[in-house]
């Protein structure tokens, strides 16, 4: 803990005291100026209470968690180190990178109104099985085949699973990886990080395991679109802690499922998002630079 972040370590100890909390870590990078720093320096690195509540196991250091939305930003990232390549244009037609996107009114489409959620196509009109959508090749197949719900461009819907794959394949038919083997290729693996979009088998036993306070929500109306984004047309169950298509399932956090399914511990992430704006100090200079065509990357 670096002097003057004192405050960070007062209110993490604060959220075991008095919110409740089961376990938990954060980590935190200062940019500081050019002048300063040579990359971000960790200034918070913070874990503690308990991994599993049926076992009592502890939070340790490199503990990792589902983390949800939070792979989105690896997944952006993944696409961003593409465009400052020159492999990838977000305002040229996904189809150019793969044809068989260009059906039903979705020619026009490009990553970046993917990025924006303004693609038309925030949830299959097919629904998969859990099995196939882990599979992810039906999940490509059924964006191939879908008509986008409105002029592509024109309107925004969260794209909350789609944006996964939409991307995604994108990331694999440029570079012939699936996003969470290109993370890892080109970052996961060299700052070796704890983090993975499909986390190993041999690394389930120690991650922490999400629990819920037993206040079940009512009934959700599956035929809502946000119900339907959200769990992949009933395929995905929330909080679905103990369910084998669950957020804790090692079917669901083994899969490749690039929006929502990445596992991460605080310091992985953290280092991630770091890397991409600061670099890190002593380990990797900065990864994206500030713009691209005069277009802010990040």
């Amino acid at each position: 803990m670096d002097e003057g972040f004192g405050a960070v370590a007062d209110a993490f100890a604060r959220n075991f005291a008095e919110g409740g909390e089961l376990g938990a870590a954060v980590t935190v990078f200062h940019g500081g100026s050019h002048s300063s720093f040579h990359g971000g320096r960790k200034v918070v690195d913070l874990w503690g209470g308990i991994a599993d509540e049926r076992t009592g196991r502890p939070w340790e250091e490199h503990t990792a968690v589902p983390v949800m939305s939070a792979g989105k930003g690896v997944l952006v990232l993944c696409a961003y180190l593409l465009v400052q390549e020159g492999r990838l244009d977000l305002d040229a037609p996904i189809a150019q990178y793969w044809p068989e996107f260009a059906r039903n009114g979705k020619e026009g489409i490009t990553t970046r109104m993917v990025l924006g959620h303004r693609a038309g196509l925030p949830v299959l009109d097919s629904t998969p099985s859990f099995e196939e959508i882990t599979g992810w090749t039906a999940v490509v197949r059924a964006l191939e085949e879908q008509k986008p719900l409105w002029e592509p461009g024109t309107a925004y819907e969260y794209h909350g699973h789609t944006i996964g794959w939409l991307v995604g394949e994108v990331i694999r038919r440029i570079t012939g990886r699936t996003p969470g083997a290109y993370f890892r290729a080109v970052l996961g693996d060299p700052l070796d990080l704890t983090t993975w979009i499909g986390v190993p088998e041999d690394r389930l036993p120690y991650l922490a395991r999400l629990a819920d306070d037993g206040q079940y929500p009512a009934s959700p109306d599956h035929e809502l679109l946000l119900v339907r984004i959200l769990t992949m047309n009933g395929q995905f169950v929330f909080p679905g802690t103990d369910h084998p298509r669950g957020w804790n399932s090692p079917a669901f956090l083994t899969a490749e499922i690039p929006a929502t399914g990445a596992v991460s511990s605080a310091r992985g992430l953290a280092t991630t998002y770091a890397a991409a704006v600061t670099g890190v100090h002593g380990r990797c200079e900065r990864l994206l630079t500030a713009s691209h065509g005069g277009r802010r990357a990040a």
